[in-house]
């Protein structure tokens, strides 16, 4: 039993060195900390259990091997091969634990590739601005430090009496029928745990897998940043980073500038939007008033209630002819509300609609900016911008794991106070592979917002995931399985809107429904289709005054400006997003699917594949005029993508 009980020291030990390390960065941070406001120190501990076990099964997988090795063969082999292991391993820990505190003053944000790809392409250079005695107080520091963790983990773990006890040289043709049974029973017992030391360096048995914004749980960014383990972050990065700035060279950079200024110049929009003479659609007064008079005492305030549903388009609403009956909840907001009709989604995952979206980011072809935390962090988000321009308090409310492509990290660095996620539900509702249904999901959302005597400005983001594959619903409605999902999630919005209506919170809401990517019905469709991007965005809600189908050409990267704008709020940050309403903005779509990307214009609408470097659709008056426009928005992307965070 010695080995089995050594390993599972092993993985408690190595587990202890990352707790060790965030009180140390704590104490050493801790006027930062301070400055964010939550200084929570065990909340922080307990979060980031979560990327210390996950080190801690990676570290363990080699000590297993040789444990399970030991049990048929010992030897002085086994022990210097672990000896090795251990010493590299307590050197990398600290090294990176060192860095993690000594560079975060400096960066303020968790270790990452960056000092590798630094101290590879230049190592003079990587430690230039570094004095002699601080290189040498340094070095000195992981020296001891390093010596010192070897030290304590050779003492505890004992290899030199667990690798070269016991077994004869190996000699097992002498060996006793029951002490060969006794081998075979620990064999299996160790084989066994080194298998399930998968599940912390996976994170346990949710969609999501591990990431950075695991941990996240805080609205003080350096408090999450505590709680990162820097060898997982570190290793996260070099498996997950990529050149950006390098990416995407169609143009000079001053052709490029130029075409991409074309489609930047939106006028910012400083008044209301009933000051336009109702050349555009207006919100109702009443919503206004209560809008800027939201926090005086005695004042209801107002909410806006952005619905994301889950792989919906225009595709299976009615009015396009190619199914009937699915959304009528959606048919009826579109009838009532505010309608673009010529609307596009920017991605095909969530993760990337999401920052669309929410951020006004366009998404990118081959990569997410959601999985870069030291990125987001430097968004521009709806729920910060309606905090800072009307004090509003901001929810987002998920039936699934938050953590999911760092979703909670990209939440929390863009304004979001309040994370209603799969974990907050109680635990005898049912889950199906995405979380809880879209009926308890609505269910809570009603339940926040009329929770106790909630007053003053909110937003609320509620997503939605019952129609994601593989379509498991409570509902039997419609015999195609996508459909009947599409079908339900439909149902469930319509339920809330009649809950809203009964609450009396529709008359002071601006409800804004859009899908969260490009469509997924039919299956067969493929990325080169044009209608598979067209989704709706709909506007409704007691805010709005009068129904109007809009045709302005837009994508999910320009709600966030047509929202402020509609709210009277500044959104001249938001470089990439155009307001809709506005007629002296440049209209067009952008979006990106797998190594292509698309533009649609009035009078070209185009898709260019990267990876085969040639355009396969181009259609319109004008063929073949948006290919360089395309192609300089998606090298800018980058160049700003690389540019963020540093």
């Amino acid at each position: 039993m010695n080995k089995i009980t050594t390993l599972l020291k092993a993985f408690a030990l190595f587990t202890l060195y990352g707790t060790l390390g965030h009180a140390v960065f704590y104490v050493c941070h801790h006027s930062i900390i301070a400055r964010g406001g939550d200084t929570a120190f065990f909340p922080m501990l307990c979060n980031a259990l979560r990327l210390d076990m996950a080190v801690a099964g990676y570290v363990c997988i080699v000590p297993a091997l040789l444990l399970l090795t030991a049990i048929w063969w010992s030897g002085k082999a086994l022990l210097y091969v672990c000896k090795a292991y251990l010493a590299l391993a307590s050197f990398l820990i600290v090294l990176a634990t060192l860095a993690n505190i000594v560079l975060y003053g400096f960066w303020g944000f968790p270790l990452d590739s960056t000092p590798l790809f630094y101290l590879l392409t230049s190592p003079a250079d990587a430690v230039a601005s570094v004095t002699t005695v601080w290189l040498l107080a340094g070095l000195t520091t992981l020296a001891v430090c390093s010596a010192l963790v070897y030290y304590v983990t050779c003492k505890a773990l004992r290899p030199d009496r667990i690798l070269c006890a016991g077994n004869g040289k190996g000699n097992t043709h002498h060996a006793s029928i029951a002490t060969i049974r006794k081998r075979v029973i620990h064999s299996v017992i160790i084989a066994l745990l080194t298998a399930l030391l998968f599940i912390p360096i996976r994170g346990g048995f949710t969609v999501a897998t591990n990431n950075v914004g695991s941990v996240f749980f805080s609205n003080n960014r350096t408090l999450n940043h505590c709680a990162v383990n820097p060898v997982f972050s570190c290793l996260y990065s070099l498996l997950h980073d990529e050149d950006l700035g390098s990416k995407y060279r169609f143009m000079q950079d001053r052709e490029a500038s130029a075409l991409f200024g074309k489609m930047t110049c939106t006028t910012l929009r400083q008044t209301l939007p009933d000051a336009n003479g109702g050349s555009t659609p207006s919100l109702s007064p009443h919503f206004l008033h209560m809008m800027k008079t939201g926090n005086d005492k005695g004042s209801k305030g107002v909410n806006v209630v952005m619905v994301i549903m889950e792989s919906f388009s225009s595709y299976i609403m009615t009015e396009t002819g190619h199914v009937k009956g699915v959304t009528p909840t959606l048919d009826s907001l579109a009838a009532h509300g505010m309608y673009f009709t010529n609307f596009y989604a920017n991605s095909f995952r969530t993760d990337r609609g999401l920052v669309a979206i929410l951020s006004g980011y366009p998404a990118q072809p081959t990569t997410s900016i959601m999985k870069y935390p030291h990125k987001t962090n430097s968004l521009y988000g709806i729920a910060r911008s309606l905090h800072k321009g009307a004090d509003f308090d901001t929810y987002y409310i998920y039936g699934g794991d938050a953590n999911f492509t760092n979703m909670r990290a990209y939440l929390h660095s863009t304004g979001f106070d309040n994370i209603v996620a799969e974990e907050h539900f109680d635990a005898s509702i049912p889950r199906n592979k995405w979380g809880v249904d879209d009926r308890s999901l609505f269910t809570r959302a009603i339940s926040e917002m009329t929770q106790g005597s909630r007053q003053g400005n909110r937003f609320f983001v509620v997503q939605t995931s019952s129609s994601h594959e593989p379509y498991d619903v409570p509902v039997s409605k419609l015999k195609d399985k996508a459909l009947n999902a599409f079908y339900f999630s439909d149902q469930c919005l319509g339920q809330f809107i009649a809950e809203l209506r009964r609450n009396d919170l529709w008359d002071n809401t601006l409800l804004v429904v859009v899908p969260d990517h490009l469509g997924c019905y039919p299956a067969d469709m493929d990325n080169f289709q044009l209608y598979r991007y067209q989704i709706p965005l709909i506007m409704s809600g007691g805010a709005i005054t009068r129904a109007e189908r809009i045709a302005t050409i837009g994508s999910q990267q320009d709600i966030a400006a047509t929202l402020l704008a509609l709210l009277g709020i500044d959104h001249g940050e938001y470089l990439f997003s155009k307001d809709l309403l506005d007629s002296h903005a440049p209209h067009f779509a952008f979006f990106a699917v797998p190594d292509a990307v698309g533009m649609v214009t009035e009078d070209n609408q185009l898709i260019y594949d990267n990876e085969q470097q040639k355009t396969v659709l181009d259609s319109g008056s004008h063929k073949g005029r948006n290919l360089r426009m395309v192609q300089a928005y998606l090298q800018k992307l980058y160049d700003n993508m690389d540019s963020l965070g540093r």
